[in-house]
């Protein structure tokens, strides 16, 4: 049964379990597709009912790399689930850098130079790529439970390029009980 509108929100600004298991499907399955097409450029977006392979590919190589993937993520393979590349890096480097530059900035004299402002912002990027990792590991990622399963792959064209949906369906991760 598929998940209602509301849920699917709480699920996305919560960091919910299905987005979470969602969003580790979708590194793994990119991870697999960009071993067989390299010269692809790929890249996704998770939610609470999927998420979207951006990039031109064979709608059925995509299915059978997220259903390799979600085997391989659950059989001892979960470091496939953290991306070097992934947003989330981004966004730890972004805050990290900002929040760095902001505290020096806010410093008293001496310390609030410009070249103090650009040593913190410097450290801070250095910071960024481990601790994105991190948080990718323990917070935007997990590793799907025994009840996550595809239903299904469709192309579509998003923002004007060619893009896969990767439906999938998750009992176990779901907020809200069913009405009986």
């Amino acid at each position: 049964m598929a998940m209602n509108p509301i849920e699917q929100v709480i699920q996305q600004v919560t960091l919910g379990s299905a987005v979470r298991q969602n969003h580790a499907l979708e590194h793994a399955t990119i991870v697999l597709l960009s071993k067989r097409h390299p010269e692809a450029r790929l890249s996704g977006v998770s939610f609470a009912a999927g998420f979207f392979v951006f990039g031109d590919l064979p709608t059925d190589d995509v299915l059978a790399m997220a259903q390799q993937a979600l085997g391989r993520l659950r059989g001892g393979e979960p470091e496939m689930a953290i991306h070097e590349r992934c947003g989330t890096n981004l966004a730890v480097a972004g805050m990290l850098t900002g929040l760095s530059a902001m505290t020096v900035a806010r410093m008293r004299k001496p310390y609030n130079s410009f070249n103090n402002v650009m040593l913190a912002s410097t450290a801070a990027l250095v910071l960024a790529r481990p601790l994105g990792l991190l948080v990718q590991k323990y917070l935007t990622t997990r590793t799907p439970g025994p009840t996550m399963r595809i239903t299904g792959v469709r192309r579509m064209h998003v923002l004007g390029g060619p893009a896969h949906f990767v439906s999938t369906e998750n009992p176990s991760a779901r907020l809200l009980a069913l009405a009986s």
